[in-house]
């Protein structure tokens, strides 16, 4: 910092000492001029001006200036001489004017000073932020990279040279297309507007040339060299791999418990069929007869069937689920497409909810169906309304499914397969009874003043029997 610069932000806090001061020098140069009566020095009335210019405003500058202008014109030696008054004008005029040129020049300078602290501060946060930038992603575990319009890694992240087993110390300058060839086909195929902000999925190669399965979020952006790409890079091979072995694990559960409701369906017919044959065995003339036998033989069969499915059907391990999990992941699933139907949807859980007797996916794929069951039947409603509640009653653990509906005229036909009115071969509400029966549970249908009530009960994890 300068001298001036000291002095100016001095004046600035010490308007009343830069005053005095200014005064001071005004009554000692007067006094020194009186005193040569045959030397001028009125110029020296430019100094306290310059000084007072720093704290005073311009109706003050140009009283300063004529109280100089008249000490100057009292003490010259031709003082009240023939053209006095156009002295007095003209070195008023040039007092006042000399203040104004300094008060201007003061008032740029703050302006300046200001502009270079907001720049300074501008400069301090953009550092700072480029900081954090940059450490959130040198530690992000996701691969982030960037690319210009030739299809080059501008800047890479760790994260990314490890994903792509790089075998240099970067990526930067780095053919992008041998590791994500959709990448520059993106880029080059957009044409629509001036950004592109998107998701894929696609397959990515490692440098050893294994590939992998990428989940890729991605956008373009202008720089100073053309179009430029932005990309974070996830590899989802593990998430690939656990979605299709939850996949099969839930469809064989689903086929197991299948399987159990209908061998117990056949099981039922069978019996009925074996009583009524023990019935006509009574009868000798039928014993020798070849069809008689081959009915036999064919309940046996029907018999064996039903005994081996419900074998499969009863093999199986206990499971737990956390409810407040899968209600979470259920009002995820089917809230949304509800309320595109139209619905307003209501949830009421009871809080501290104990850990359930059932399979976790399977208990989402009887909630899940029982929202699709609602949003199918939904068709002529006015008031479009669900109510889902879960609580503790009774030792056992109640789910509700409540709509504002008509309600469900034949309710003994609800849970019966393969009706010939029904959605989807009947199958949903009979499936999802089998599945929660299959751990202890039930579904059922609760009469109700107003539409559609059906009941999920299922048994805390305390309280679990064997099924």
């Amino acid at each position: 910092m300068s001298r001036l610069e000291a002095f100016l932000g001095y004046a600035e806090s010490h308007r009343i000492t830069i005053c005095v001061l200014a005064g001071s020098m005004v009554a000692m140069i007067g006094w020194a001029d009186s005193q040569l009566p045959t030397m001028s020095i009125g110029f020296l009335y430019l100094i306290p001006i310059l000084v007072s210019a720093a704290v005073l405003n311009g109706i003050q500058i140009v009283a300063l200036a004529g109280l100089c202008s008249f000490l100057q014109e009292l003490f010259a030696p031709l003082s009240w001489g023939p053209g006095a008054t156009d002295r007095l004008m003209v070195v008023l005029s040039g007092f006042a004017l000399t203040g104004f040129f300094a008060t201007e020049l003061n008032q740029r300078r703050r302006r300046l000073q200001k502009h270079l602290g907001e720049l300074e501060t501008e400069v301090r946060l953009r550092q700072d932020a480029e900081s954090q930038l940059r450490i959130l992603i040198e530690t992000s575990p996701l691969a982030i990279l960037t690319m210009d319009q030739s299809g080059r890694v501008l800047l890479a992240n760790e994260s990314a040279r490890l994903l792509f087993e790089f075998e240099g110390s970067t990526l930067q300058g780095a053919e992008v297309a041998p590791f994500l060839p959709i990448l520059p086909r993106m880029l080059h195929s957009h044409h629509r507007g001036d950004s592109m902000r998107t998701h894929v999925e696609c397959n990515a190669q490692r440098c050893n040339g294994e590939v992998f399965l990428a989940n890729v979020w991605l956008s373009t952006y202008r720089s100073s060299t053309g179009r430029a790409l932005a990309a974070v890079i996830w590899d989802a091979s593990e998430n690939l791999r656990d979605r299709e072995g939850a996949g099969l694990d839930s469809l064989l559960a689903t086929s197991r418990v299948l399987i159990g409701a209908i061998s117990h369906e056949i099981r039922n017919l069978a019996s009925a069929a074996a009583s009524s044959y023990a019935a006509l065995g009574s009868k000798d003339s039928l014993v020798h007869d070849g069809q008689y036998e081959a009915l036999g033989s064919l309940i046996g069969a029907l018999e064996s069937i039903a005994t081996s499915g419900l074998h499969v059907a009863a093999t199986h391990e206990p499971a737990v689920a956390d409810l407040g999990t899968v209600l979470d992941e259920a009002r995820i699933v089917i809230e949304p497409s509800l309320r595109e139907a139209g619905f307003a949807v209501t949830w009421k859980v009871a809080d501290d909810l104990p850990l359930v007797q059932a399979d976790q996916h399977s208990l989402l794929q009887v909630f899940v169906n029982l929202a699709r069951n609602v949003q199918e039947h939904s068709t002529n409603w006015r008031r479009r309304e669900v109510w889902i509640s879960a609580a503790v009653e009774n030792d056992l653990v109640v789910i509700r499914f409540h709509d504002s509906g008509p309600g469900v005229a034949r309710p003994d036909d609800l849970f019966q397969a393969f009706q010939p009115t029904a959605d989807s071969f009947g199958l949903g509400l009979y499936i999802s009874r089998a599945i929660l029966r299959s751990h202890g549970g039930n579904l059922r249908y609760e009469p109700s003043t107003q539409g559609a009530c059906f009941t999920v009960e299922l048994w805390p994890v305390e309280n679990v029997i064997d099924v």
